[in-house]
């Protein structure tokens, strides 16, 4: 105690010095929204920082693993371009080519994952400076993953699918009729698809796909397959749909950017 109390004395002033400093600057970032903003993009960057030299420790152990999956993709992609060059003759396969491109894909790494909380998040290692920016679609080679929420210079943050604030429209493949994707808070293996009525057809085991009904992700890209469902809410199904993504072991993603997503976006927002 009196080792504490000789601590304090002798250090009064440059911890007096130091309490003036806190409470000046948290003065001035509560009066000044660009502060405000300024500072939350420092954390971002050093957060995201942090967390990049945390997992390049975390992936590294797991580098097996995630080697086969790369191997497995390849050899997926492969048998794609196989089917493709012995079904499509060569002029019309570079027309395609040559076309107007509508999404461009960043590659990117996960350097934070949360997913045992309500609002879960992600950390990207990509930012402003490589093409990242909010309302971005995430995917993994598994599938969906979520949103770009913000991004600072080199690092962005996403909302996934495993937060409770996701709303995104989906489609069941085998009748195209198109629902609501969310998440309840439970596990990060399940979401659920609500709004489709009850006179609709349904089978476990559909596969569930985004509608294409935005303009952050394109239509088609797998969701996961419905793994019950029931009518408990009257004239709706709820339906309970297993995630393709393993946000547990979710390393690499491709985040997409959309070049006609603000023409869209500025046509839709004059016609409300």
């Amino acid at each position: 105690m009196r080792t504490l109390l000789r601590f304090f004395q002798k250090y009064s002033d440059l911890l007096l010095f130091l309490l003036l400093e806190i409470i000046a600057i948290t003065l001035i970032v509560q009066s000044s929204h660009y502060q405000r903003s300024r500072l939350i993009d420092l954390n971002r960057q050093v957060t995201g920082y942090i967390y990049s030299k945390v997992d390049g420790a975390r992936e590294y152990f797991s580098l097996k693993e995630v080697n086969q999956r790369l191997a497995d993709e390849n050899m997926e992609l492969r048998n794609r371009l196989d089917l493709i060059s012995g079904s499509l003759d060569t002029a019309t396969v570079t027309r395609e080519l040559r076309g107007e491109h509508h999404y461009f894909f960043v590659p990117s790494r996960v350097v934070h994952n949360s997913i045992y909380k309500q609002y879960n998040y992600l950390t990207l290692d990509k930012g402003k400076k490589q093409g990242v920016f909010r309302d971005m679609g995430v995917i993994s080679d598994g599938g969906l993953v979520g949103i770009v929420l913000e991004s600072s210079a080199n690092f962005a943050t996403v909302i996934p699918v495993i937060n409770r604030d996701f709303r995104l429209s989906a489609k069941i493949k085998s009748n195209n009729y198109a629902g609501i994707l969310q998440w309840e808070g439970d596990s990060p293996l399940f979401a659920v698809l609500t709004e489709i009525p009850f006179h609709v057809t349904l089978a476990e085991g559909d596969t569930i796909l985004t509608s294409g009904f935005s303009s952050i992700f394109p239509e088609g890209i797998e969701v996961g397959t419905i793994e019950s469902f029931s009518l408990e809410r009257g004239n709706f199904y709820d339906i309970r749909v297993s995630l393709f993504t393993d946000f547990q072991r979710l390393y690499h993603v491709n985040v997409i950017r959309n070049y006609r997503q603000e023409e869209q976006l500025n046509l839709e927002n004059q016609n409300r």
